[in-house]
């Protein structure tokens, strides 16, 4: 159970109504908690995140990847079907949530190592950032570096509050 009470959607105003129907959640309801500015702004980042240059199987890596470091469930729940509809297979699954990252590329894995220095500290090494740029480019490491610390903010207010579990996978269709 939450350590807050989430927002009921049946008694929001109506511009949070609108806000929660973006993303209907456990964790807007939780976001609607802040202020209709924040879960707005933060839907926002959320998909332009989503729709960036980075190849939809990377992004569902990082968001992943993130989300066993953090320890957080409801971002795994939220994002392995979408992982497995861009194509990564039950192998590449276990590597991300285990840390055995050899059944990936060799670009996947400088990009997770990137990701998990970032997770670690507050500035990611030389070696893994070179590894980055290497893989992705200046503007594909900049996205991941944001990326990664979007679902680094996210998984902190979603394990600190103990944000319940959706019964299933929300759709990003309406973000």
């Amino acid at each position: 159970m939450a350590r807050i009470t989430l927002a009921d959607p049946s008694g929001v105003s109506e511009r949070e109504k609108t806000i929660y129907h973006r993303f209907p959640s456990n964790l807007v309801a939780g976001l609607l908690r802040t202020t209709p500015d924040i879960a707005d702004g933060y839907l926002a980042l959320g998909a332009a995140l989503s729709s960036s240059p980075l190849s939809p199987r990377i992004r569902e890596m990082v968001i992943l990847r993130v989300g066993v470091r953090c320890g957080s469930s409801y971002e795994w729940m939220q994002h392995v079907a979408i992982a497995a509809s861009v194509g990564l297979g039950r192998d590449e699954l276990a590597a991300i949530e285990s840390g055995d990252l050899s059944a990936l590329s060799r670009s996947e894995r400088a990009v997770l190592r990137f990701v998990d220095d970032m997770v670690a500290q507050p500035k990611a090494g030389t070696a893994s950032f070179d590894g980055a740029v290497a893989v992705l480019g200046e503007q594909g490491t900049a996205t991941v570096a944001l990326l990664t610390g979007h679902y680094l903010m996210t998984a902190r207010f979603l394990e600190t509050l103990e944000i319940d579990l959706d019964a299933a996978p929300t759709s990003w269709d309406n973000a």
